[in-house]
């Protein structure tokens, strides 16, 4: 039988992004199941992220000894070599080793590396003029605010990142040779500012991002809701709701898709059944229209059975009438399916008042094509409804099949 999907049920993180939402939440009141969510989309995009910093920081690494040889030419060979010992291999470890490493690595690594150079840039700026020294503090904390407003880092971790790094540069400024009390002084305040002002902007860009995952999720989600309710609509206008078998307008579309443009064999013939259930009102005044509503269940799920392993298509015709439709290769294949079909009905036993069981019967009608004719369903349930009239008529619980009460001498001959 056809289930029709339920109503949609929310999931954990569906209730969580709903809330969120209503109670315009921060990122910091999320439940759990949303902050991994979010956690876990960011960190694809993040892993990438830090590979792809990492390649230009290494090009600027080592093309930042240019200017090294114009400013400070006594220190440009040392900076050259300290460059190439403390920074250069942990680039190139986080540029290879990236798709194979911990989120939590690269970002250790990546501190390193930023902090590191900038560490080397406040030492090579304590041997220089006041002039050169004013340039390379100052490139540091340029170097500082680009961090923190590009890295893909959470709030605590940018914060952390900002202090170390401020505290490695100005230990630096301090120690083995000492830069000016002034510059050192101007260095503060200046990294003080830079980080100050890009750690909000980073902190306001993070909570907008934060929104936008969640008005994605939230929009994703109704989209599969949509669409789920779409296809509930579709089955319910396209179902039986008593019995779950197709109806009239979906065993058409079936029916269409399948025999109409389908390739058959040479010696396939298509037949439509017409099958009544018999006497049928009198069963609903005997025993009710629940018992009547338990029968007509029980015919669904009985032609199902008899039609599972075969193309064959079924539906709910109207009232007490069923209608299926398959292919043949000879009338008599046809009539021993009608044969079958009616023995399987009247097998059955339905539960009525007082737990007392009543069978069933049925009447049938065939009508086949001609193998390789063109098929019209119209005239083929035409002629298989005059089939079962006849049956009707002969004493009901019998099948009669239209070739032979119209002397379609060309179909029996097969």
């Amino acid at each position: 039988m056809t289930a029709v999907a339920g109503p949609h049920q929310r999931s954990e993180l569906e209730q969580a992004v709903h809330a969120a939402v209503e109670q315009r939440q921060r990122f910091s009141a999320w439940p759990a199941v949303l902050r991994q969510a979010y956690h876990d989309e960011q960190e694809d995009g993040a892993r990438q992220e830090l590979r792809h910093q990492q390649a230009i920081g290494l090009g600027v690494t080592l093309l930042s000894s240019g200017l090294d040889w114009v400013a400070i030419p006594h220190m440009a060979s040392q900076g050259l070599v300290l460059r190439l010992a403390l920074i250069v291999p942990f680039a190139l470890m986080v540029i290879v080793l990236a798709p194979r490493m911990k989120l939590w690595h690269l970002k250790l690594a990546t501190t390193y590396t930023l902090v590191a150079f900038a560490g080397l840039v406040m030492f090579l700026a304590s041997h220089g003029d006041p002039a050169t020294a004013t340039r390379y503090t100052m490139a540091t904390s340029f170097l500082l605010g680009m961090g923190v407003l590009l890295l893909p880092y959470r709030d605590f971790e940018l914060a952390m990142f900002a202090g170390l790094f401020t505290a490695v540069t100005i230990i630096a400024g301090l120690w083995p040779n000492p830069i000016p009390s002034f510059l050192i002084i101007e260095h503060i305040v200046l990294t003080a500012l830079v980080a100050g002002g890009t750690l909000v902007i980073a902190l306001r860009t993070g909570e907008l991002r934060r929104r936008a995952f969640l008005f994605g999720l939230r929009d994703s989600f109704a989209q599969a809701e949509l669409e789920q309710n779409v296809r509930i609509l579709r089955e319910l206008s396209e179902s039986d709701v008593l019995t779950g078998l197709p109806n009239r307008r979906a065993f058409r579309s079936t029916f269409d898709s399948r025999f109409m443009h389908d390739r058959r064999g040479p010696d396939e013939a298509v037949t439509v059944m017409m099958i009544d259930l018999d006497h049928f009102k009198s069963f609903n005044d005997r025993h009710g229209h629940q018992a009547g509503d338990r029968a007509l269940r029980a015919v669904g799920l009985c032609l199902e059975e008899c039609f599972s392993g075969s193309r064959g298509a079924i539906a709910r015709f109207g009232g007490e009438e069923f209608i299926a439709a398959f292919t043949s290769t000879s009338i008599h294949e046809a009539e021993r399916t009608g044969e079958q079909v009616r023995a399987a009905i009247g097998a059955l036993q339905v539960t009525v008042r007082h737990n007392a069981s009543v069978p069933l019967s049925a009447s049938i009608g065939i009508a086949s094509t001609g193998p390789g004719a063109v098929v019209d369903l119209g005239e083929l349930t035409a002629r298989a409804d005059r089939a079962l009239y006849r049956a009707k008529r002969e004493g009901r619980n019998r099948v009669v099949v239209s070739e032979r009460i119209e002397l379609r001498v060309d179909r029996l001959a097969s």
